[in-house]
This record gives structure tokens, sequence and C-alpha cells, in this order.
């Protein structure tokens, strides 16, 4: 192959993240038509009451087969069909079957009773009804469709972008965005008045961490390795035996503390799994996100703690996002997809059942392109541990955003198409000056053609490859040459167009598709996502080659969409040829770090939706990677400059001229605060904050719009802070312990077993 081709190829495929083997085949047709879920019309008599007989799971026979076809007509999937054995598929449909008609969430799915026997023959009986699977939303939806059948899945996996397993996975992200510009607390019967939350991006919506309180006591899930002594091996005298090297033990563990008052601090009882953590306080439960298990626990007794349920993850199946809203729990997995049988496939498996999503109601980009993962988002009563909805998307898992607000969750992952149809205009335009007449009306011809986007440039570089092979080695050199600062000229042009991001919008508590839409460029985590009086504002940074490899200018925009998910307003720009490291929406105004040598700091006035602009920048060396209200027109920047942590407290009484009132630099290599926003607590009562760092736990007080330090607990293991009534409890994997917010001394320490 001649040097540039060569170079074209190595352009695309590196820009599209394209094995240069994929772009040389034409893959499989795309799907025209979305296909949409509506029942047919069956007849009464084949499920009459009379004719559906008490059957349960593990049975055969007749009856079986004619609840499972009555289900089958009734939308309830059965991938299997009516095979006339109750196994796990028809658990499934039965539950799902109770849960959506009959509002019985609960439901095990093991048996059918008479009432639920009468209420299916009447639903499948009274004619033409159109069943809302728990899985996703009747209708059309903008760039989605269901995926038909598992060839129909296969399709979109075979169009390999080059993203494989679970390397996609997004467990954390590094911004606080709550409604509340304090931190949220809430009081305990018989425990502290003052009891302190985990910090997270919407007041009332809890998110996992690795500590929780409910004002008594302290759940801690605690990291430990143990280091053993050398053992001797078997045979001979001692003196005489080899020793075996020493072994690490992994001595991890949730323990539960009894904390208030600070004079009874004690370690109580402790629970074998580990990990984040939900707490249901209302119902005593604690719920631990152990992948690849999650563990519900009766706390009632907090000294002795009592397993309620569990649920395992799948094979393949990751978890990479959950919250606690009122009584639900949302949970988001991720799937990796086999491209031999991609579906059904299974998420979670609850009590040895296989909780299965079929391919009917999987939703998939209208037009094909590369997928590898399925991201199933589940509602579960945290008391039971039983799911209640579900809904499933296939989508590429490279760059995946979830942020959940009081009625809607927001998905968000790459998107392909439009990269696609401009890589196709780009190389087209670039090398029509080179091409016959002849190879020109044969690339209009294939533009034409109703094949994959992918398969169309595979035809498209044929011919232009046959027509520069034609040319003489000097007219080849001259024609490769020109193409490529087309090319490169074209894509910084048309960036937006490269680099998308496909939104989805999921009501709750329904878990229905609301909308769906895209924006330009990548987001930074759950954090570039705002929802305020009914828009979506979303902050993205925009790169020209689609985010995977370097070169051009990068870009940073924000997106006012409506509920509709459709732009109404914008402000691009900001920060050329840097990245969004730190985004805060507050209200009316957002606050955006850029950084590439310089820390630029914006404020933007969102208060006309379809006018948004930014008002006013400051810069100053270092950068912040999180952003934190402290009230009186003040926020709060946590990052780095140099090889120190640094804070920095923005003054934007007035928008236009945002200032730097105070900084403080802590010389420690880093923070956790950068990457996660629950290591990071603040108490507004006593106008202090706390943060981790690499060498141990600072307490800072921004009283006056002055940034001093208060108090200061050594450890590289310091991970978090809360507070009880007028109690700063500061802990770690080795220790807690108690400052007096008063006078910030040292009221008692525990040693952590």
């Amino acid at each position: 192959m001649n040097g540039g081709l060569i170079y074209l190829y190595i352009f695309m495929t590196r820009l599209y993240h394209f094995p240069f083997a994929h772009i040389l085949v034409v893959t499989v047709l795309l799907a025209g038509v979305a296909s949409f879920f509506a029942l047919p019309t069956p007849a009464a008599a084949a499920c009459a009451t009379s004719s559906l007989s008490q059957v349960s799971y593990g049975m055969s026979g007749a009856g079986v087969s004619a609840l499972q076809s009555c289900l089958i007509e009734a939308g309830f999937n059965i991938p299997a069909g009516a095979t006339g054995y109750y196994g796990n598929q028809t658990v499934a449909a039965v539950r799902d079957f109770y849960g959506n008609t009959m509002g019985m969430p609960t439901w095990d799915g093991r048996s059918v009773g008479p009432l639920g026997r009468s209420a299916l023959a009447g639903l499948v009986g009274g004619g033409s009804t159109t069943v809302t699977p728990t899985t996703g939303t009747v209708g059309s939806l903008d760039g989605y469709k269901r995926a038909g059948s598992a060839s129909e899945l296969s399709k979109y996996l075979a169009a390999d972008s080059g993203s494989v397993g679970l390397s996609g996975r997004q467990l954390a992200a590094p911004q606080f965005s709550a409604e509340d510009s304090d931190q949220a607390e809430s009081a305990n019967d018989g425990g502290a008045d003052r009891v302190s939350e985990t910090t997270v991006q919407v007041a009332g919506i809890d998110e996992p961490d690795i500590v929780k309180t409910d004002g008594t006591n302290i759940y801690i899930s605690k990291e430990g390795m143990y280091y053993g002594r050398p053992v001797p091996m078997m045979g001979g005298a001692v003196e005489d035996r080899m020793m075996m090297p020493p072994q690490w033990e992994d001595t991890s563990k949730t323990i539960v503390v009894e904390a208030f008052p600070p004079e009874e601090l004690a370690e109580i009882g402790e629970i074998k799994e580990k990990g984040e953590m939900l707490l249901v306080k209302d119902a005593d439960m604690l719920i631990i996100l152990a992948q690849p298990e999650i563990v519900a626990y009766d706390i009632s007794r907090p000294a002795s703690p009592v397993k309620k349920w569990s649920m395992a993850l799948a094979d393949n199946t990751s978890l990479i996002s959950a919250r606690l809203s009122g009584d639900t729990v949302y949970l988001v997995t991720q799937t990796w997809l086999d491209r031999s049988r991609p579906c059904p496939y299974i998420p979670i498996v609850r009590g040895g059942v296989n909780v299965s999503i079929a391919c009917g109601d999987i939703w998939v980009p209208m037009q094909i392109e590369p997928v590898q993962h399925a991201f199933t988002v589940l509602s579960i009563n945290p008391k039971t541990g039983t799911e209640n909805r579900s809904v499933s998307f296939a989508a590429d898992g490279s760059a995946t955003t979830v942020a959940v607000f009081e009625n809607n969750l927001y998905l968000a992952t790459k998107s392909y198409t439009a990269r696609y149809d401009v890589m196709i205009d780009i190389t087209v335009d670039a090398s029509s000056r080179y091409l016959s007449e002849g190879s020109r009306t044969k690339i209009r011809t294939i533009q034409g053609y109703d094949i994959s986007l992918p398969g169309k440039l595979s035809e498209i570089t044929r011919v232009i490859e046959s027509d520069l092979a034609a040319l003489s080695e000097n007219e080849r050199l001259a024609a490769e040459t020109d193409m490529q600062n087309v090319m490169e000229k074209e894509f910084n042009k048309r960036m937006r167009e490269l680099d998308r991001t496909r939104l989805a919008r999921v009501a709750l508590p329904s878990l229905t598709i609301a909308a769906t839409g895209e924006v330009p460029g990548t987001l930074l985590n759950q954090f570039a996502l705002d929802e305020y009086e009914g828009n979506l504002r979303v902050a993205v940074t925009v790169s020209p080659n689609g985010g995977w490899w370097g070169g051009g200018e990068t870009a940073n925009d924000v997106y006012v969409l409506g509920a509709d998910l459709k732009e109404k307003g914008k402000v691009v720009d900001l920060g050329l040829t840097e990245r969004i490291y730190a985004v805060r929406f507050m209200g009316e105004q957002a606050y955006v770090v850029t950084f590439r040598q310089i820390d630029p700091f914006y404020v933007l006035d969102l208060s006309t939706p379809t006018a948004p602009k930014m008002v006013g920048e400051l810069k100053i060396p270092g950068y912040s990677a999180y952003l934190e209200p402290l009230g009186d027109n003040l926020i709060l920047g946590v990052g780095r400059d140099g090889s120190n942590v640094k804070l920095s407290l923005f003054d934007v009484s007035n928008p236009a001229r945002p200032i730097e009132k105070s900084n403080y630099q802590i010389s420690n290599s880093w923070s956790e605060v950068e990457g996660n926003h629950h290591a990071f607590l603040k108490d507004a009562r006593h106008s202090v904050f706390f943060l981790p760092a690499s060498e141990g736990g600072y307490v800072l007080s921004y009283a006056g719009g002055d940034l001093t330090l208060k108090a200061a607990v050594a450890g590289w293991s310091v991970k978090r802070a809360v507070y009880l009534d007028d109690y700063l409890y500061i802990i770690g994997d080795e220790k807690i312990t108690v400052l007096d917010e008063t006078t910030w001394k040292e009221v008692k320490t525990l040693t952590l077993k």
C-alpha cells in the first residue's frame, strides 16, 4: 500500500478507534425502520381464567404452557417461548407481570395465584391492549429503537470500536453539585441532634460511600492487609526446616462503631463484606456494594447485624452507579455483551434466579454503530432486594456518565453515528479532485446504499485506493500530502460533529425513557450534568479528533437543553486548547475550571436558558479539580499547584470580576477530594471543612473569607470525617480521632482492630 494511503488509514483508524481490518470489510445491512412493542389481539378463550390452573416453579405440563402463552400474549417476554417448563425465564415474566400490572413488585414470580390468573386472563382477553414493558418505553425515540433479535444486536457488536472488556467503568466522580450550599444534615432519635450526611450531588438523593452514620453509630468499610509471619514448612527439626515466605492476608471488613456520645466510642460489631454502602435509616438497613455481590443487613441491633438479602452481579457485569432516593435503590450495571450470543443477557442473579433482559427490551442506536456493553437501570426494594422495574441500553462503554435527580436519571454514552457521516464527507471531499468521473459516480452510488456507515466507508475507500494506485509515484505523493492537510483542517472545523455524546432521560420511578438527544463533546463526570427548572445543563470538552488521540485544539462548551433534550442555548469556546477540570452548577450560575498551564475560572450566567453567557473570568496558577459553594458568594476550589495541594477561595459577589480572595497550600502530593467528592465534608455551623490528603486529614476554617488551618490528624490512611453535634470524627483505616469543634481539642481516639 502506498505511503499516503497508509497515513490515511492510520489517521482514520486512530481517529475512529477502528481496527484497520474493519475499515476494509463491508458490515451488515443497516436496519432502516424501528420496530416497537405492540400486543397482538389474542382470542379471549385461549387465556380464559378457566384455562389457567395453579402452577409453580419447577412444574411441567399443559398448565405451565398455557400460562406461558398468556404471558407472552400479554407482552411479558419468555425468550424460549411456551416450553411447558416453569423455569427462570417464566419466573422473571411472572414477576414483571405482578409488578407492572398488579402493583405487587415484591412478588417472587414462583407462582401465580387466583387473583393473578384472573388479572392475566382479563388483560389478554380484553382485546387489543398495549402494555408498557418495565424495561423500556413504547413508541418512537429520537435516535433509538429496540433490538429486534440477537442477530440484529450482533450487527452493532460487529462494528467494533476497539474498546473491549469492562475498561469503561466510571465508579466515582470528582464534583459536588447539591442544590443547597450547606452540607446536608439530619437529626437522629436517641443520638446526636445534628448529623452530617455523605456529600452528594443532589440533596436528598444518597450516594454510596465507605463511611455512613445514623447519628449514634458509624459504619466503616475498612481496607486492610496483614503481612503474616514466616511459617516453617513440615519435616525435620524446627531449626532445619525451610521457612515459607510471609503471606498477605486480606483483613478488609465493615466495622460498626458506637460513636455518640464520644465518651462511649467503641468498636461493637463487624460484617465480613466490605465496599461502598447505602444506609436506609427508616428501615434500619445497610446495603453494601461488595462487588460482585450486593448484600443488605438489618442493623436494628447494630452490634449484631443480620443479613436479609443478597444478589450477585453476573459474569461480565460491573456496577457503575447507585443511588438511594426515598424508599428505592437505583442500580446501574454495565454488562459486556458476547458477540455470538448477546441477548438475552443477565445482569444480576437473585436467590439463584437469573434476572434476564430479553433482546426486545434492549434499546440500541437507530443506525448501526459500535457497542460493546449493555447498561441496565434497575429499581430495587431495599427491604427485600427484589427488582421492581428495569430499562436497558446497548452502547459504547468507554465514556459513560450517570447523574440522578429527583425525577430523572440521565445516562450519557459515546455516540459514533455523526462521526462516520463526517468521516465519509471529509474523505470524499479531500480525494475528489484526484478521482475520475467514473469513481465519483461510484461513490455517489455507494452513499445512497442502505448499508451501515462503516460499510459505506469501506466501499468508498476501495474506490479511492484504486484511483490513487493508478497515479505515478510523484502524483500519488502530491495527492496524499494534499489530502492529509485537507482532512486535518476539516476535522478541526467540524470537531463538534465528530465528538458527540448521546443522552437519555429516564423518568423516575417508572424507569421509562422520557427523551433522548445529543451534545458535542465528552463529559468530565456526573457533575457536568445539572437539572434546573425543567432544563438540563451540560458542560463538555470537545476534541477535533473525537477524544481518541492527540492533535488539534480542544474547546469547552456549556449547553442548555429543554426537557426534550433539544438545545435551547449554549456558551462555546471556553478555554481553547484546554480541558474542563471542574464544573459547579449553582442555580442560575455555573462555574467552570479549565486547565493546561494556568487555571481559568469562568463564571457563567444561565438565567436566560436561550441566551446563556460567560460573564467573568479569572486566571491563576495551578488548577482546581473540585468546586464547593461555601455561602456568602464564596466558592472553594480544591486542586494542585506544582507538587502541593492548593485551596483557593473565590469571591464571586461580582460575577464579572471574580477574585481569589484567599488561598492555602498543603505540602501533600494529592487529596482524594480531587477525584471523589464523598471525601469532602463541610460544617457550615462552624465555618469549616475537612479534606484528606496524602499525609493526613486537615480541617480548615473559611470564616471571614480567609482560609486558616484549625486542626490536622496525621496518617496516610485518613479517609473521611463526620460530625455528630459539635464533635468531628476523623476516620481512617487505623483509628478514629474525635475533635471538639468548639475548642479543636482532641477528645478521644479509638484504635481500630
